[in-house]
């Protein structure tokens, strides 16, 4: 297979410090004058489509082997930063992020094939209700405890 851009190189994600991890993907840069990474540093686009959309699915399957590699950390914002940061008016870029969504689009395919979707996520509201309703009472009992002192 040929492409313009070469691929970043593939490897693994799990190390003690997330954002270590999180900076080791090929499209997340730790920026002078900002406080937090950011999420979508790509090299300029080579204006050949195809390969601008084929380095955008390989910075897809980045992001998904480091989700298999950081379990703990998945539905924690990291796809939501990676969107804040991507201009999507940039028409130039456009074959990078096409290529990556429209690979994590197939992937979620994939995974949602193997789930009943609608059980799936009746049993994610049940446990952050639980979740919420379990900080709650935490917090009433904190309350209490600091009002006896």
């Amino acid at each position: 297979m040929h492409h313009a851009q070469t691929f970043p190189p593939r490897r693994r994600y799990k190390l003690n410090s997330l954002a270590r991890q999180e900076a080791l993907l090929p499209f997340v840069r730790l920026c002078p004058g900002r406080t937090y990474a950011h999420y979508w540093h790509m090299p300029a686009p080579s204006k050949d489509y195809p390969a601008d959309s084929a380095y955008g699915r390989e910075c897809a399957a980045h992001l998904l082997q480091w989700l298999k590699d950081n379990r703990e950390y998945v539905g924690k914002g990291l796809l939501s930063r990676v969107a804040r940061d991507i201009d999507f008016d940039d028409r130039d870029g456009r074959g990078q992020w096409m290529g990556f969504f429209n690979y994590l689009e197939i992937m979620m395919l994939l995974g949602a094939d193997r789930v009943r979707v609608y059980r799936h996520v009746d049993s994610q509201h049940q446990l952050y209700l639980a979740l919420g309703q379990r900080i709650s009472l935490e917090a009433h009992f904190r309350r209490i405890r600091l009002r006896n002192r």
